[in-house]
């Protein structure tokens, strides 16, 4: 297993290239996490599960944008294989568009499994 940070926060000296990523990496999500793009009805989307995460979505190929509630797949951020089948996604659920920023808090990348009987309707 690799360490992602190799000093402590109160170190001295300059800070180490690989953390400086990680870092660069944290602040990115955080940035588009408080200003997301909005979804234009085209591409993946970000929708909210649960509280903090959010998840990588595709619209099934013959849906209208505007519909409410959304039919969509939840894949993968980088294999972009499905992890459910289709669900119906409101509106209110969507967070913007997907950005490979948003892997970070996705329950994939951590290896987590979805939450058992995943709603997004409401």
């Amino acid at each position: 297993m690799t360490a992602r940070f190799r000093r402590c926060g109160h170190g001295s000296g300059p800070v180490h290239p690989g953390d400086q990523k990680a870092v660069a990496e944290f602040t990115a999500m955080l940035t588009a996490r408080q200003r997301p793009a909005p979804w234009t009805g085209r591409g993946d989307v970000a929708v909210r599960i649960g509280e903090h995460g959010l998840e990588r979505g595709r619209p099934l190929p013959e849906q209208q944008p505007d519909a409410d509630p959304l039919a969509l797949v939840l894949i993968h951020p980088d294999t972009e294989t499905a992890l459910t089948g289709t669900l119906h996604c409101a509106h209110a659920r969507i967070h913007g568009a997907w950005t490979t920023q948003y892997r970070l808090l996705t329950h994939a990348l951590a290896g987590r499994d979805l939450p058992a009987g995943i709603d997004l309707s409401t």
